[in-house]
């Protein structure tokens, strides 16, 4: 239980989307952006999870989902049944992130790490959306995005990530 229910370090996000990154920022609707190390069995809720917000609001969003690729390990060790089922999801650009260049740009840390990017670029959501590392069902993140794509305001702009670190001295 104490397992489950540790949340992982969040990082330091950009305010802004990051000048630097080579994803596209949707200049006409919501940009969500969540990381996912591709061998984390805590990332498959995470991925439950988007998969409703993306049925519930359908063109509301863009969405990239970026899969931590480090040196030394093959494209199939990317490419694993959680990269299979991110682009199941309508409307997901999986992502081959090489060396973790882009979740590094977001200030990402721990695997189902989202962010969520109004058209001008601001960021209006950072955190998990799970309750618990591998939990699915109703969270505070998910009730977060759906207030933001609903009202355009959410009562939280933050919450706690439950997953895996995407960075370590060894990646599994």
């Amino acid at each position: 239980m104490r397992y489950e229910y540790a949340a992982g370090p969040a990082g330091k996000s950009p305010a802004e989307w990051p000048a630097e990154s080579r994803l596209r920022l949707d200049s006409t609707r919501q940009t969500l952006v969540l990381v996912a190390h591709p061998q984390c069995p805590c990332t498959r809720a995470s991925l439950g999870e988007l998969a409703i917000l993306s049925a519930q609001f359908p063109d509301r969003f863009s969405t990239y989902v970026l899969f931590l690729h480090p040196d030394g390990k093959n494209l199939e060790w990317v490419q694993s049944g959680l990269w299979d089922e991110a682009r199941r999801i309508p409307g997901v650009i999986a992502v081959d992130d090489v060396q973790g260049r882009e979740a590094a740009r977001f200030g990402a840390t721990t695997s189902g790490q989202t962010f969520l990017f109004d058209a001008e670029g601001h960021l209006v959501f950072r955190g998990g959306i799970t309750a618990a590392r591998g939990h699915s069902g109703d969270n505070a993140g998910r009730s977060a995005i759906t207030s933001y794509l609903t009202d355009g305001t959410a009562d939280r702009n933050t919450t706690f990530v439950f997953g895996c670190l995407l960075f370590s001295k060894k990646t599994t």
